[in-house]
């Protein structure tokens, strides 16, 4: 239980309480059993602009975080409550529950029996700051402010992340186009909320299908910015259908100017021909995709060039191969094959290989989810990078 004075003209100490600018129109949630404590801190932060919402027990405190308006920029509470003690213990049981309601809350915890242990305890909730009671007005103002702000900072963040997913989930998320003659699946999964691989399928003129299939170096933000522009122009350049070779230059110098130094792109564009019997692609730099023939047979898709945006008039090489009826064709980016286990050996070719004989059977829709779960259960501590499987089945009579 805790005690203050009821000196609300300066502070509980009797310092004088400066003027602070940056809490005007702050919420501030306010929990402590005691009446003059409460009072003081209302009278403290009203001056400044704040909206005080004043609650004396933790099942108050749940109950306004669950309201449903707007989020509280701050939350003052007290670590004692009923039960009579001082050890915090519901008060740090308190802790835990606003952080599940709301992660981005700022908490400054007060107490009048501060101890280095609690104040560890403390922190490691996740509290913003811990105050002895009594307190100096200065200094809980100054907290506050601070703590308010970057608070703010937080949820903005949080917010323009949730945006940005919600853009890339779009993205990624568009169906394959149902084209006569191929069964066509994606499966995709992202290290980060945010990711840099992406994948696209067209349908050509004469029943050609084009499939490509992409990966920026690195993950997160930054990754993702740059596929958003990487999938745009491979979109507008497959609706262009040049041949693969042709594809891949053309990005190539597209991309130079756009990365930076460390900053690259791997890819394989594909075209894939039933009238012609062929299967015409370019692989920059990426992951060698697999045709699987249906008597198990396996050939790898190697030839082409440099990745992109390092070489800005880089040639490329164009591979061409017998395309069958009943041929599966396997595109992914390198968090398959580099899917890591506990004793740091890497899914590989191999690996990858012997997986997709062991679903050869399956239609594509089963499969590239396969694929992507015979990966994350390799890597028994979790994927480390973003990962895209793309499986093609030619049913079309060539």
């Amino acid at each position: 239980m805790t005690t203050a004075s009821r000196d609300t003209s300066s502070n509980v100490d009797g310092n004088a309480t400066p003027q602070l600018m940056g809490l005007d129109g702050t919420r501030v949630l306010v929990a402590d059993d005691q009446a003059d404590v409460l009072e003081a801190l209302r009278l403290l932060l009203k001056p400044h602009g704040c909206h005080v919402r004043a609650v004396s027990s933790p099942a108050a405190v749940i109950a306004a975080l669950g309201e449903g308006g707007p989020a509280f920029d701050l939350l003052l509470m007290d670590l004692n409550y009923a039960r009579d003690t001082t050890s915090g213990d519901e008060g740090l049981e308190l802790v835990a529950r606003v952080k599940a309601l709301d992660p981005h809350l700022p908490v400054v915890v007060m107490t009048a029996w501060s101890t280095v242990s609690l104040a560890v305890a403390t922190m490691r909730e996740g509290v913003g700051d811990f105050v002895q009671k009594p307190w100096e007005n200065a200094r809980l103002l100054e907290t506050a402010r601070a703590l308010v702000a970057t608070g703010r900072r937080r949820r903005r963040a949080h917010r323009l992340e949730a945006d940005a997913r919600d853009v890339q989930q779009r993205l990624l998320g568009i169906p394959a186009p149902r084209v006569p003659g191929y069964d066509v699946s994606v499966a995709w999964r992202l290290a980060e909320g945010l990711g840099g691989d992406c994948s696209h399928v067209a349908a050509l003129s004469d029943g050609r299908l084009g499939v490509a299939i992409a990966d920026v170096c690195g993950k997160g933000t930054p990754a993702a910015l740059l596929m958003a522009s990487v999938k745009a122009s491979l979109e507008e350049l497959v609706a262009a259908d040049p041949a693969p070779r042709a594809l891949c230059a053309r990005l190539a110098r597209t991309l130079a100017p756009r990365l930076g130094p460390d900053r690259f792109v791997s890819l394989v564009y594909a075209v894939l021909d039933p009238a012609r019997g062929t299967l015409a692609y370019a692989n920059a730099g990426h992951p060698a995709p697999v045709l699987i023939r249906p008597d198990g047979g396996v050939r790898r898709l190697k030839r082409g060039g440099p990745v992109l945006g390092v070489v800005a008039e880089a040639d490329y090489e164009e591979g061409l191969l017998a395309l069958s009826r009943g041929d599966r064709l396997v595109l992914v980016t390198d968090g398959i094959t580099e899917a890591t286990s506990r004793t740091d050996a890497e899914l590989g070719d191999e690996g990858l290989i012997a997986g997709l004989r062991e679903t050869r059977t399956l239609a594509a829709a089963e499969a590239a989810p396969r694929v992507l779960e015979l990966a994350r259960r390799f890597a028994a501590e979790g994927l480390a990078d973003d990962a895209t499987v793309v499986v093609v089945d030619v049913t079309a009579p060539l």
